[in-house]
């Protein structure tokens, strides 16, 4: 007998195969050489595209519809594809790797520490930081934002993950080799063969060199929570993972994930951001002025000196005053649909079933980007302009539904969401109210002519200028 399969509406939608494919191939040049202006096009030929992966057939959703739907149909849909399984082996069996039963687990028990409540600790950590970060650059220095982003963000998610202060050591080498890690996993998604991972190039010892390190770091302070190190006040999300009982492995799995996950993702966002903020002064002045009327100036005068653990940064700063960094917020929420971090992945087909009227057999694979549903001209008009004002309360309330994900959607939906926004807003305000950003000169770097996102998307240098003290 035949197995029942599931539907998604009786809406009427558009299937295609995409165009392009090559002999053997399929559309992996296309995808991996021109990602963007590829995925763009797919939304024009149909709402689910059939692409080809080689010799494998993969389905593409381009409507938000379908999108919430293969998101929020778990019996149907579960974590893997070509992407994520070529991640598995790395991330073992963290929160964002494991089938949809054994998520569900995790995340009742990860859950607390992204409550609300918990940004009481993790506010004066992520103002630390930045204000350390900000105040420990030079007039005329032309930076590269996206080795300072990651730095900055390591340090963040690391101390507040392990309860550690600025001079902690492993915040410092997390930080140190959060780069080659990141763009080695990058690398390995992209990379055709594990024969070519396992090769001895510069860049290969280098990624497993990180590897190693991050590995040590994570299972030393695993070691130390176990033997009661910390204090006894710490409730981080070690101390929350040694309290609900899970192993050493489990243990190692998750904090992998949250480094993974965590760190390059809101990185490139920053990245971007201070971008976009360096092409337009107008802009750029206004964020100043906001942060500057709602955040203690001592906190955006510091030196590098002020912001040890010392005291130094004020006390008094809630969630309520990041909520009033308005402009900061609506440059983070348009960044992220410009490029968002997360703008590539897939699932695969658990059971029978039929989406957009294709039947799908087990082991198929859904792509899905919200790059491609956030240029949409349909659902952005003019898409390929960064316009802070689509998030004014009224533009935004007139949004199509669904149309914005740069988290996901679903019970996957990324668990430290709130926590990323946070961050972002934070040290786009405070680094814009220290610094103009402007690019250096000389021509465009063609990686911003056409992007090649894998995996997140990187800006280009920046040359920095101070802005007079209010």
């Amino acid at each position: 007998m035949t197995a029942p399969t599931a539907t998604t509406t009786t809406t009427t939608h558009r299937t295609a195969r995409a165009t392009g494919a090559l002999p053997l191939v399929g559309h992996v040049p296309a995808l991996f050489r021109h990602p963007l202006p590829f995925l763009r096009s797919l939304a024009d030929q149909g709402d689910l595209v059939e692409l080809r992966l080689g010799p494998q057939r993969a389905m593409m959703v381009c409507t938000p519809e379908l999108f919430h739907h293969v998101l929020t149909d778990t019996r149907h849909f579960d974590k893997g594809g070509p992407l994520f399984d070529k991640l598995r082996w790395f991330l073992g069996d963290g929160l964002g790797s494991t089938p949809h039963d054994v998520h569900r687990r995790q995340r009742r028990q990860l859950q607390p520490a992204f409550r609300p409540e918990a940004f009481t600790r993790y506010l004066p950590v992520m103002l630390e930081e930045v204000t350390a970060t900000a105040a420990g650059w030079a007039d005329g220095r032309v930076i590269a934002v996206e080795d300072h982003a990651y730095r900055l963000i390591a340090r963040i998610i690391t101390r507040t993950m392990f309860s550690a202060d600025r001079s902690s050591t492993a915040v410092a080498r997390i930080a140190a080799v959060y780069p080659d890690f990141h763009q080695g996993i990058g690398r390995q998604m992209r990379s055709p063969s594990r024969v070519f991972d396992r090769l001895p190039t510069r860049a290969n010892r280098r990624f497993r060199q990180a590897c190693r390190t991050v590995n040590e770091v994570v299972d030393g302070a695993i070691e130390d929570r176990r033997r009661g190190g910390g204090d006894s006040s710490d409730h981080d999300l070690l101390t929350l993972m040694v309290g609900e009982g899970l192993t050493d492995r489990e243990m190692r799995d998750q904090i992998v994930t949250m480094l993974t996950g965590g760190i390059g993702t809101s990185a490139s966002a920053l990245g971007w951001a201070l971008h976009f903020l360096s092409l337009d002064e107008e802009l750029a002045d206004a964020v100043a002025r906001e942060a500057r009327a709602v955040l203690p100036a001592r906190l955006l005068q510091a030196t590098p000196n002020d912001a040890a653990p010392t005291g130094a940064v004020p006390a008094g700063v809630t969630l309520a005053d990041v909520t009033r960094l308005d402009l900061a917020r609506r440059v983070v929420a348009e960044t992220l649909r410009f490029y968002p971090s997360a703008w590539f992945y897939s699932r695969t087909v658990t059971e029978p079933v039929e989406l957009a009227g294709q039947h799908l057999r087990p082991g198929t694979a859904v792509l899905l980007s919200p790059y491609l549903l956030h240029h949409r001209p349909d659902l952005y008009p003019d898409p390929e302009r960064f316009d802070v004002d689509r998030w004014s309360p009224a533009r935004e309330a007139e949004l199509p539904r669904r149309a914005y994900v740069p988290f996901g959607t679903g019970s996957r939906k990324c668990i430290g969401d709130i926590y990323s926004l946070t961050e972002l807003t934070l040290a786009v305000a405070v680094i814009t109210s220290r610094w103009r950003l402007e690019p250096p000169p000389g021509p465009r770097p063609a990686h911003l002519v056409e992007p090649r996102p894998w995996t997140v998307i990187h800006p280009a240098p920046l040359r920095l200028r101070p802005r007079s003290r209010p």
